[in-house]
C-alpha cells in the first residue's frame, strides 16, 4: 500500500511539473513575443531597451534602430498569424502588417548558452509565395 501511495505521489508531482511547463512559451517564442511588443510600440526608447537586454549587439547601432523604427512606422506593427517552433531555440512565424496587410516571415533564434539573448532576427517579405492564414493568431 505504501509503494502505491509513493508511486501516486511521484506521478502527481511529475504531472504537476509537466502542467507547469506546458503553458510556458519556449525561449525563442518568448523572445519573439518580446521583440514584437517592442517593435509594435514604435518607440525608440522601448526598442532600444529591448535591444540592450535581448538583441544581438549589432542591433543597437543607430542605423539599425532607425531602420527598425521606420519598418514599424510603415508596417503599422505586426500581428502574429502562425508560429512554427523549429525547436525551443528557434521559431519561424508569419506576421501580418497592420497598415499594408502584407504577410511577412519573421524568424528568431536565441543563444543556447543564454536563451534571453537573440542571435538572429530576420524579417523576410519575399517569402509570401505560400498561403499562410490571414487572420491573427490570438
Amino acid at each position: 500500500m505504501k509503494i502505491i501511495r509513493l508511486i501516486g505521489c511521484v506521478l502527481l508531482s511529475f504531472s504537476g511539473a509537466i502542467a507547469g511547463t506546458a503553458g510556458s512559451p519556449s525561449p525563442a517564442r518568448a523572445q519573439l513575443d518580446g521583440f514584437l511588443a517592442a517593435f509594435n510600440s514604435g518607440d525608440r526608447a522601448t526598442i532600444t531597451a529591448f535591444g540592450k537586454d535581448h538583441a544581438p549587439p549589432d542591433f543597437l547601432r543607430p542605423a539599425i534602430v532607425d531602420q527598425t523604427l521606420e519598418m514599424s512606422r510603415t508596417s503599422g506593427g505586426y500581428d502574429v498569424l502562425e508560429v512554427y517552433e523549429i525547436d525551443s531555440l528557434s521559431v519561424k512565424s508569419w506576421v501580418l502588417a497592420r497598415a499594408t496587410k502584407e504577410v511577412v516571415e519573421l524568424s528568431i533564434a536565441v543563444d543556447p548558452a543564454n536563451p534571453e539573448r537573440i542571435t538572429v532576427i530576420t524579417l523576410n517579405d519575399a517569402v509570401a509565395q505560400t498561403s499562410p492564414p490571414t487572420t491573427p493568431d490570438r
